[in-house]
């Protein structure tokens, strides 16, 4: 009870906080993209909840699925920066009219400022000098700050939505005791039910919308180089993995670990491995895993340092804001088709075990019960996973992936 207490306390000052900023900050200068992925989100999801796709084939409900989502991205993001500017406008025009409406007045404190230098006034001219004429905003001011409020709440319950569900996504993901024992109540609460089955739609929705915004921000030749440098971090983890199983002197060490510093943890570790259905899990494998992270990271520090040295370099090598536009669209588009080639592969490779025991937890996100009982894939989810189009491609279902976890 206490911790419900002080958690329901945090996210009211947190909301309180974001509406004193939104409020002094105003809408056009509040960043938006919280907004554009809520109701992308909210739209997206509604559709496909009510609309019947089942009897149409993979590729086209694909298309159709994540099309209306990069339509909403696009929409509410040409809405949000049209309504900064129209916003803008007015309270320009707004501070003009109030400008020459004190006109007068502004003219009459100048002469007066003259009179006080002339007459050795230093106090007076103190006073006139700092003299201050506001200008109003307007009814567009009122509505900036309105608007900003509102904004900045919406954007830290996103945030704060986003870091709980992915919180309580993986806690029960591992089916460990105490998860059930200690969070039981909230996985079993109708909140929870209703709103879980919604967390891989949003996920997915969130990393097309993330990448299409930093494809554009970044630009095409960002996101090729981007993408090298994600290569090299793939191929650190591959060289790390590879030593850490294949080289013998990595093996030894990985041996000396479990019967030594590592010997009851990674014993205890396997044991959860093992419950999962994965028996060949032992506590030296664990050991070369904890090899596997420790040089992966090392080398992925390495990747990441040269990949922002030579980032930086690229961006400012982008110049003029027509070349921006149109080396960002194309940023875009390859950051978009990169997002959904890779979702895809790895949507379909987790379909091809989805029957294993490991993947009933992760299963239970992706399916949920509608009102009239009948089970349902997740919206927008289900496009990458149960009715992913790569799932009736031969070389998928020969993957040895199955093997791994026999």
């Amino acid at each position: 009870m206490v911790v419900k207490i002080v958690a329901i306390s945090a996210v009211a000052l947190i909301l309180l906080i974001a509406l004193i900023v939104g409020l002094v900050k105003g809408f056009t200068k509040t960043k938006t993209w919280a907004t554009e992925y809520l109701f992308t989100v909210i739209l997206s999801v509604l559709i496909y909840s009510l609309a019947d796709l089942s009897g149409m084939k993979a590729w086209l409900a694909f298309a159709l699925k994540i099309g209306t989502a990069v339509v909403f991205i696009l929409v509410f993001a040409l809405l949000s920066s049209r309504g900064k500017a129209l916003i803008e406008n007015c309270i320009a025009n707004a501070r003009k009219r109030s400008y020459y409406e004190q006109y007068g007045e502004r003219e009459e404190n100048v002469l007066q400022i003259l009179d006080a230098i002339e007459l050795g006034d230093e106090k007076a001219y103190k006073r006139l000098t700092r003299r201050q004429f506001p200008e109003n905003r307007g009814g567009a001011g009122v509505a900036d700050r309105i608007c900003g409020g509102i904004t900045l709440m919406i954007k830290a319950v996103v945030i704060l939505g986003l870091i709980a569900a992915a919180v309580f996504v993986v806690l029960d993901f591992t089916r460990l005791p105490f998860v059930a024992e200690k969070l039981g109540g909230i996985y079993e609460s109708g909140a929870w039910q209703f709103f879980s089955r919604f967390v891989m739609d949003a996920f997915i929705i969130g990393i097309l919308f993330f990448a299409i915004r930093a494809g554009f921000r970044s630009g095409v030749i960002s996101v090729l180089w981007v993408i090298v440098v994600l290569g090299m971090i793939g191929g650190s983890v591959y060289l790390s993995y590879w030593l850490s199983f294949n080289n013998a002197s990595f093996i030894a060490t990985a041996q000396s670990l479990a019967n030594g510093a590592l010997g009851g943890l990674s014993g205890s570790i396997a044991e959860v491995f093992n419950n999962l259905g994965m028996s060949n899990v032992t506590d030296v494998t664990v050991c070369q895993l904890v090899l596997t992270a420790a040089l992966s990271l090392v080398l992925i520090i390495v990747s990441v340092v040269i990949g922002a040295i030579v980032g930086s370099i690229i961006g400012r090598a982008r110049d003029g804001a027509a070349f921006s536009v149109i080396d960002g669209v194309f940023g875009a588009v390859i950051a978009f088709a990169v997002a959904c080639g890779v979702m895809l592969l790895l949507g379909a490779v987790f379909y091809s075990i989805s029957d294993l025991d490991m993947m009933s937890a992760f299963n239970d996100y992706m399916y949920y019960t509608a009102s009239d009982g009948t089970v349902k894939p997740a919206a927008i989810a289900s496009a990458f996973y149960t009715n992913n189009p790569l799932n009736s491609l031969e070389f998928i279902r020969n993957l040895p992936v199955r093997g791994w976890f026999d």
